[in-house]
Order: structure tokens, then C-alpha cells, then sequence
């Protein structure tokens, strides 16, 4: 009677267990509990509910009794069981499920094995039946079974006396109650094989579930997902992550693919907030500015600012941390922000210029309270210019962004190419060429110059379109020749192509 009440008792626990978390389908499978305490071999049926579905003798052995035949520690816990394989004896263990298999839904299987002799194993022999009936035999010989599980992983290699994790999946039938392990298809070609050592024993159910969809208090809640399940080669959720486990930290729908050996799973939930509001980030105005802070109205939620307001909004004036405290029902949302004040900046690009001829101009900004940039990211503050345009800079600080501009024109006069009438190419570095230059509105795009007799000596399409005095490596002769230039006038958004001619006097 005893026997059978702690067998009632773990049976309700374990099933409580299912229930609650989706837990093992194997009773006992570490063989933590008993009936009596094992003090001698051949005693798993002490380990309820396991027991002995042969005439060979499988044991049983806790650390309630440290028998010498304990070769190692148990996996985990105190407990183990230990079958032994020989030529017409083959040891089985077997235990009734806490509840039938579903059909066609996939489980993981898996339990630790120790090898005393790893040389003497038979690859491929270890395995699990899944049964609807208790399979039972009077001789000790192999179960003549197909077992839905057969461990790939243990080889002759193996350490001795070393943990192996051994697992994989099956797809149920539907309604097996009942696991038989030992070993399968083949017997030990000879006397005195070899044991076994087995603890942590596991079938679970290979399901995904993200639970139902939440509401959480506030944006400072964060929600711990996960998504293990037994077996799972990998996982892929709709952020990108991989990890079984997700930290949600804001509101949303979450979903999950996970992958297994024997199917695919999908899950998702949505997360909510009951109080959904911040007052944003820390912020910078401007000298003079207000801002209103709110957060949203309910008739079901009671407001506490800093300084005791009730209100949902509170305007500000001035710099400072400011909080608000709401609650709702049983949640309760605190936020704050800083605000500070800063002068706005100031620009000054000057007065609109008119330009005359080849005239220059600085652009000096008066600058304050700010970071400068020109909007075409000219490197220096002060800038000098030889070309019509608008010029655009900006002054910006935390407060605020301005902008300003200042127009250059050269429309005051005729923008003039300039020519010399002479020149001495005499190396002296004075006078050595002949230069055309003009207002920065005028591109030159070529120069040419004739001899006397009208034939030309000279031509150039690159800058700096100038003429040294020689053809062809040879100093020209003292006298006067001509010269043409094409170039292009751009102002107030026209481009406007031209041409000069004239002459030069060379003097050697």
C-alpha cells in the first residue's frame, strides 16, 4: 500500500506539472524518488513507476545507499539506472507515460548514457519503443520491436564512464502510454559484454507557445519572451533576432518562427501598455519660448505633477526637471524631463554687394551664440568672392537654427576681360607671358594667337590660358601679333558666350 500511495503522490505531482509548464511526459525520469531504498541490485521497481518488463535484472542504485556498483555520480540528482547487455540477455526498463501521445504531434526524447566499456558497444542499438500496451516478455532475450528512437551518437570512442546526451524526435501515432528502453536488433556476440549507466530520462512535446497576448503598465515595463522549445535547431524572430528568448521594451506584435527536426513553429503575441506616454526627451527652447507638457486624458486616471497639479498638461516657462506621476487602476507611470533656455543665434552675412569689373569682396559673418556652417560646406568662416551668387550660411544652437544670405553681383558695371598690350619672355620673372583675366563671372574657354601673315602659332582649351612667347620651342621674333579669345559670361542665371580679339607686342 505504501508503494502505491508514493506512486499516487509523484503521478499527481508530474501532472500538475504538465499542466502548469508543458513538462516531462516520463515519470521520475532522473530516478530521484522511491518506494524503499535500493540497498542491493536488481531493485528498479524501487525507482516507481519503472519496473522490469523481462526476466533479466535491471538496477536501481541512490546515494540513500552507496553501493560499490554506483560506478560514477548520477547525471543530476542522486539516482540512476543501470542495465546490462550479454549474449541472450538483454535488460529493459519501462514506465508508464502520464498521459497518452497525441497523434501526429511531435515529442522530443532524450536520457544520458555512461559506457563502463566503449570498445564493447553495438553502434546503434540504444533505444526507446513507444507503446500503446505494456510490452512484457518471460525470457531475457532482444524485444522483437521496431523502437521509434535509435541513438546515433554513442560510438566505440566514446569515454568510459563519461555523460553522452543522446536524443532526437518522434511523431506519435497517437495513444502510446507506455516506454520500453533498452537495446534492439542485435545481441553481443559473446559472453560478458557490457553495461550501461541511464539518468534523465525526457519526452517532451515539441510546442511553441508565447502565451497570451499582454498588457503591461508603462513603457519602462519590459516582458521577457521565449520561444524554447525541445529540439529546436534555430530560431528567427520578426526583428531578426535568433536567440530563444526575446526582452520586449516596447509595445507591439511579436512573432517567432522556430524550426525542429520534425516541423516548423509559429507563435505571436501582442504587447500592449495601459499607460502609453512619455513626456520626450530632454529639450532646449529658446529664451522666451513656452512649451506644454501633457500626457493623455482619462477619466479613469489621476494626475500628480512636481509641484501637486492634477491637471493631464502643465505649461512651461521656465528651466527645470519636470514629473509627472499617473495612475490607473493598479498601474502606476512616473516620467520626467529637463528643459533648459538658451539665447537664440545670430547671423549677419551683411548687405547685398555690387561688384565692378574684376573686384573682389570678403564676406566677413557676425556671428553669436552658435555653430557656423556655409550651406556649400566652405571650410572657413570668412570667405572671399570673384563670381556673382546668392551665399547661404547658417548659425545653429540647441535652441534654434537661422539662416541668412547675402548677394554678390557683378552687375554694377561690364564685367571686363583685361589683355596685356606687351610682354618680354625673357625668363626674368617679370612680364614673362601673356595672361587674360577678368571678373569672376567670365570663363575663358580657349586662346589663340597668329603671326603676321595671319597663321596660327598657338591655341589652348585648358587653363591658365596663357602664352609663354615660343612656337614650337622656339623664341618668336620681336613684333606685334594677334591674339582671339572665346569665354562665357554667367550672371543672373544667363551664360552668355562671347569673343575678343586683339594684339600683343612681343619684346624679346
Amino acid at each position: 500500500m505504501a508503494r502505491q500511495s508514493t506512486w499516487l503522490l509523484i503521478l499527481a505531482l508530474a501532472l500538475f506539472c504538465i499542466q502548469a509548464n508543458g513538462q516531462n511526459l516520463v515519470p521520475n525520469g532522473s530516478f530521484e524518488q522511491y518506494a524503499q531504498c535500493p540497498q542491493q541490485d536488481n531493485l528498479l521497481s524501487e525507482a516507481v513507476p519503472w519496473y522490469n518488463p523481462s526476466r533479466a535484472t535491471p538496477d536501481f542504485y541512490h546515494e540513500c545507499f552507496k553501493s560499490g556498483q554506483m560506478a560514477l555520480s548520477p547525471h543530476t540528482g542522486q539516482g540512476l539506472a543501470h542495465l546490462f547487455l550479454d549474449r541472450g540477455w538483454s535488460e529493459y526498463m519501462a514506465v508508464p507515460l502520464l498521459k497518452p501521445l497525441e497523434a501526429n504531434q511531435c515529442y522530443s526524447f532524450e536520457m544520458y548514457v555512461a559506457l563502463e566499456t566503449p570498445n564493447k558497444l553495438l553502434p546503434q542499438t540504444l533505444g526507446a519503443y513507444f507503446s500503446t500496451q505494456p510490452v512484457t516478455t518471460t525470457t531475457t532475450e532482444l524485444f522483437a520491436v521496431n523502437p521509434q528512437f535509435i541513438e546515433s551518437q554513442l560510438t566505440a570512442n566514446t569515454p568510459a564512464l563519461r555523460w553522452q546526451r543522446v536524443s532526437g524526435s518522434i511523431t506519435a501515432k497517437g495513444g502510446e502510454k507506455y516506454v520500453t528502453i533498452g537495446s534492439f536488433f542485435k545481441s553481443p556476440p559473446q559472453l560478458g559484454f557490457y553495461y550501461l549507466f541511464i539518468d534523465d530520462v525526457s519526452l517532451l512535446p515539441v510546442k511553441l507557445d508565447l502565451g497570451r497576448d499582454t498588457t503591461l503598465c508603462g513603457r519602462a515595463s519590459t516582458y521577457s519572451l521565449s520561444a524554447k522549445t525541445p529540439g529546436a535547431i534555430d530560431y528567427l524572430w520578426n526583428d531578426g533576432t535568433i536567440s530563444p528568448t526575446l526582452l520586449v521594451t516596447k509595445a507591439g506584435t511579436y512573432s517567432v518562427k522556430v524550426t525542429t527536426p520534425c516541423k516548423i513553429l509559429y507563435d505571436t503575441i501582442s504587447i500592449n501598455y495601459s499607460l502609453d506616454f512619455n513626456l520626450g526627451p530632454d529639450t532646449t527652447l529658446c529664451t522666451g519660448q513656452t512649451l506644454t507638457l501633457s500626457v493623455p486624458s482619462s477619466a479613469s486616471s489621476t494626475y500628480s505633477w512636481q509641484n501637486g497639479s492634477s491637471l493631464n498638461t502643465f505649461p512651461v516657462s521656465q528651466a527645470g526637471r519636470y514629473t509627472v506621476r499617473v495612475t490607473q487602476a493598479n498601474c502606476t507611470v512616473t516620467d520626467s524631463i529637463q528643459v533648459r533656455y538658451t539665447e537664440p543665434p545670430q547671423l549677419d552675412l551683411g548687405q547685398d554687394i555690387e561688384l565692378c569689373g574684376a573686384e573682389r569682396f570678403t564676406i566677413q559673418p557676425t556671428v553669436a551664440k552658435g555653430q557656423f556652417a556655409w550651406q556649400d560646406l566652405f571650410a572657413e568662416q570668412s570667405r572671399t568672392v570673384t563670381n556673382s551668387g546668392v551665399f547661404r550660411a547658417t548659425v545653429r544652437n540647441e535652441c534654434a537654427t537661422v539662416t541668412d544670405s547675402i548677394v554678390i553681383s557683378y552687375g554694377a558695371c561690364d564685367c571686363v576681360l583685361y589683355t596685356p598690350d606687351s610682354f618680354t619672355p625673357n625668363g626674368d620673372g617679370s612680364n614673362d607671358t601673356f595672361s587674360a583675366y577678368g571678373c569672376g563671372d567670365i570663363s575663358i574657354q580657349s586662346l589663340s594667337v597668329f603671326n603676321r601673315w595671319g597663321e596660327l602659332i598657338f591655341t589652348t582649351t585648358t587653363p591658365p590660358f596663357q602664352w609663354d612667347g615660343y612656337v614650337q620651342g622656339v623664341a618668336c621674333p620681336t613684333g606685334v601679333y594677334a591674339w582671339h579669345i572665346d569665354y562665357r559670361l554667367s550672371q543672373r542665371n544667363k551664360v552668355t558666350p562671347g569673343q575678343r580679339q586683339g594684339s600683343v607686342y612681343v619684346l624679346h
